[in-house]
Parts: C-alpha cells; sequence; structure tokens
C-alpha cells in the first residue's frame, strides 16, 4: 500500500518583493513575544541534569521557512538553555554543545536558509527536509521541539481551539496578535 504524501506549500524562497524573508513580520512578532514562555519553560521545566554534557544538547525547529526568524527563536533558545546551566552550580562549567536541526517541506528553500545562517552561530546546524506529520527522528534524540506558525498547516483543528470552555478557545480568531500574557500561557502546551 502505498504512503500518501503531504501537499507542500513553501513560503518564497530568495530575497525578492514577495519572498518570506521580506514579509515576515508578523511571524517576527510571535517569536517576539514567545521569548519569555520558552525562557520560563526551559527554567521551570527542564532537568538539566538528566542530560549527558559528552553528547550535544539538540534542538529541532519545525516549520522553520528560509528564515531569519528561526534563528532568533534558536537563540532564544540557546539562551535560555546557557542561563540555565550557568544557574546551576554544579553543572555551570559543563555546558554541552549544541546541534540545532532545520526541518520544512522538501520544497523550503534550504540553501536561502543556510546562505542567511548568522556567522557568529554558536551550534552545529543541519537540515532535515519532510513533513513533521511524520517521523524524522530517532526516538529520544531531541531535546528541545519548537515549532511556531507552521501549525497552521495542521490537517484538522484541534479540538480544544474549538471548545468554547477550553483555555485555548480562540474565540474563532485567526491571528492571536493582540493576546494577552494570561492568553499565551493558556495556549502553551507546556504543563
Amino acid at each position: 500500500m502505498a504512503k500518501a504524501v503531504s501537499e507542500s506549500f513553501p513560503m518564497n524562497g530568495g530575497e525578492g518583493v514577495y519572498s518570506y524573508k521580506r514579509n515576515s513580520s508578523l511571524q517576527r512578532e510571535g517569536v517576539t513575544s514567545s521569548k519569555f514562555i520558552i525562557d520560563e519553560a526551559i527554567c521551570e521545566k527542564l532537568d538539566i541534569k538528566r542530560f549527558s554534557t559528552s553528547n550535544p544538547f539538540t534542538i529541532a525547529d519545525f516549520g522553520c521557512s528560509t528564515g531569519p526568524n528561526t534563528f532568533i527563536v534558536v537563540q532564544n533558545i540557546l539562551d535560555a538553555v546557557d542561563l540555565k546551566y550557568k544557574n546551576s552550580p554544579s553543572l555551570s562549567t559543563h555546558i554541552p554543545e549544541f546541534q540545532v536541526y532545520f526541518n520544512d517541506h522538501i520544497a523550503n528553500d534550504f540553501n536561502m536558509l543556510f546562505k542567511s545562517i548568522p556567522l557568529e552561530k554558536k551550534y552545529f546546524a543541519a537540515s532535515v527536509p519532510g513533513s513533521f506529520y511524520g517521523r524524522l527522528f530517532p526516538q529520544s534524540s531531541l531535546h528541545f521541539v519548537h515549532s511556531s506558525y507552521s501549525l497552521h498547516w495542521l490537517s484538522a483543528v484541534p479540538y480544544e481551539l474549538l471548545d468554547k470552555n477550553s483555555p485555548s478557545w480562540n474565540k474563532g480568531r485567526i491571528s492571536y496578535a493582540n493576546r494577552s500574557v494570561q492568553q499565551m500561557k493558556n495556549l502553551c502546551l507546556v504543563d
């Protein structure tokens, strides 16, 4: 039986007038406003004592598109993890190396993504093309996974967004640009 291939709708690559690079300010606002959620989740939930400092700390960004917003997200994650290690007296000198996997559909402009990668990056970078609907990584190989502005490609609306009694109900909004801090926390999927 043949496996169904998901349809791909990549963002416009390159640097032209209609490119994602020049037309992603709304997504950048989302990335900027989610920084405190990432910081808080890593500070409160990430148990760094469980990780071996001899292996890299692995991060995946699902739906990375062509940047540059993905690099802001990655830096936010790195800064929060780095701070977590520095604030742990027994591990402050054992900060691991970082490996970042950038994922998007195979039609994504990965050349543009890697052309715009920051020169001063403090991580190893690799691309993992393919749909995140399927399995992309070996079991237990990732420490932190991020995805923003790619979940609107889901095949069905999550039940929680349709349930008027759920804290995740968004009152039918498409964009949640004017949300409060509490509303963002309600949308956060960290227990």
